[in-house]
């Protein structure tokens, strides 16, 4: 991964960087203000940074990626909103569908543009594996606390581990998309041990920071310009 930070958003088409960096404004001042939570309008707050990031998203140059990019970040933001709201008493049930939703999408976006297996980066390989067992570890983690939920925490979990493993799979430009799954899916981690397990040092600094760069680098990956060897072609296109 390079050592540029700006490197993501100047990979963007030149349209989509402004709203690229917007969204990470508005996720970096959502983080700074978890210190007096909860407050009024705050799921108005959280949901900026996947609306921002969505403005981007309509500037991809691939019809198709488009679509799934832009589902994944409404269901996203849908999540963030519903997961904003205690006082919704199925408000942790329902960010947690419209979260599954997000992931089916990014899946669905990753598989299309997959490499075989002999072409994929050996540090790939190695990290899908142990995302799968990670997943396994953490569900048996979780088995105690989750009462009447076991079976929509089981599907979420593979459904994750799915789209983790088809991201480190695609053929994107640099590491962005990868890092970026990695990243997601620790913050979806720590959410189930806050929920499932006990309370984490930071916790909501930890999952609120992990996600937000999860999703801007999950953006930058997906939409950078492609050399013509990566291109997607005319079939993927349409």
């Amino acid at each position: 991964m390079t050592s540029n930070f700006f490197a993501p958003a100047a990979a963007l088409p030149r349209e989509a960087r402004r709203f690229w960096w917007l969204a990470a404004v508005a996720g970096a001042a959502y983080a700074v203000s978890l210190r007096g939570t909860p407050y009024a309008d705050q799921a108005i707050a959280k949901v900026f940074l996947c609306a921002l990031l969505l403005f981007a998203a309509l500037y991809h140059r691939v019809p198709r990626e488009r679509v799934w990019l832009c589902a994944a970040l409404v269901f996203s933001g849908a999540g963030d909103v519903l997961l904003a709201l205690p006082a919704l008493a199925q408000g942790f049930v329902f960010g947690l569908g419209a979260f599954l939703v997000a992931h089916l999408a990014y899946f669905m976006l990753f598989w299309r543009v997959r490499r075989p297996w002999a072409q994929v980066p050996r540090w790939h390989r190695v990290a899908i594996v142990l995302v799968w067992i990670a997943a396994a570890l953490l569900y048996a983690l979780y088995w105690p606390g989750m009462g009447e939920l076991k079976a929509p925490v089981a599907c979420y979990v593979v459904v994750l581990a799915m789209m983790a493993s088809a991201a480190l799979l695609a053929d994107v430009r640099g590491e962005w998309a990868p890092v970026g799954v990695l990243l997601f899916a620790v913050s979806d981690a720590l959410i189930g041990t806050t929920r499932f397990v006990g309370s984490v040092p930071a916790q909501e600094y930890a999952i609120w920071i992990l996600y937000a760069l999860a999703q801007l680098l999950l953006v930058a990956g997906i939409m950078a310009i492609r050399t013509p060897g990566q291109a997607p072609s005319s079939n993927e296109k349409g």
